[in-house]
């Protein structure tokens, strides 16, 4: 998406394309699933999420794709995940899900899961 940068969160996504929001409310929705009390603002000109003060990640609403950075470590109870991811990562630390074909959901929450763990949370669903 080319385009000047946004003031807000607002104006970037007035700027996406229907599928950019809808990729992006799906990630938003996700995020706020796992963690109700995150902060969402622009971080290089694109939404970036945070928890308890520390980024969580970057994602980005391009033309043809999704994109989130970086690329997570997997974490110790899902060990399968960089495996998984292999076919997303485009460039260095980055993630690319096509709109072309439907999001993967289940296994973006995987990567937003690998981010907040990194981040300091902690899974409820864990203890």
């Amino acid at each position: 998406m080319a385009m000047p940068k946004p003031a807000s969160i607002a104006d970037y996504d007035a700027a996406c394309t229907e599928q950019g929001r809808a990729a992006l409310a799906v990630v938003r929705g996700i995020v706020t699933d796992l963690s109700p009390e995150h902060v969402e603002r622009l971080s290089y000109g694109i939404p970036t999420f945070f928890h308890a003060g520390r980024r969580v990640l970057h994602c980005a609403a391009w033309a043809e794709h999704l994109a989130i950075y970086p690329v997570p470590e997997a974490p110790p109870g899902d060990p399968g995940l960089g495996g998984e991811l292999t076919a997303y990562v485009k460039g260095k630390g980055t993630l690319h899900f096509p709109y072309a074909v439907p999001l993967p959901v289940p296994l973006v929450a995987r990567v937003v899961r690998a981010h907040l763990l990194r981040a300091g949370w902690t899974d409820p669903q864990a203890q």
